[in-house]
């Protein structure tokens, strides 16, 4: 029986994140004939009203980071948040137009933009 309780405590324990630890998830759009690799990562914060995320946009050649937050919706199962993106540190003449969703301590790209034109990669 102990055994059986340390096994799920560890499980449980897994299966939550602990405050402060960071979690990233990575996206790799095709932009202009090059692939854009996008990391967005957040900390697990317990009961904030809002979230904030770091992002890395990275190509062949070069990367920057942005900074962005998303507002937590008590209750939802996700909160949204919209953040556009200009690639010119990447050389390139477009913006990512992202819809970021976090749930469950985490953050990923749910929906991807590539303007102009309006170009859906996500």
């Amino acid at each position: 029986m102990r055994t059986f309780v340390a096994v799920l405590a560890l499980v449980g324990a897994s299966a939550v994140p602990a405050l402060g630890q960071q979690r990233c998830t990575h996206e790799t759009f095709p932009v202009a004939s090059q692939s854009v690799v996008v990391t967005v990562c957040t900390t697990a914060t317990d009961g904030a009203k809002t979230v904030p995320v770091s992002e890395t946009f990275k190509n062949a050649s070069t990367s920057f980071n942005h900074a962005t937050t998303i507002e937590v919706l008590p209750g939802a199962s996700a909160s949204r948040g919209i953040d556009d993106v200009s690639l010119t540190a990447l050389g390139l003449p477009y913006t990512l137009h992202l819809t970021l969703a976090y749930r469950e301590g985490a953050v990923a790209i749910e929906h991807a933009l590539l303007l102009p034109g309006a170009v859906p990669l996500k």
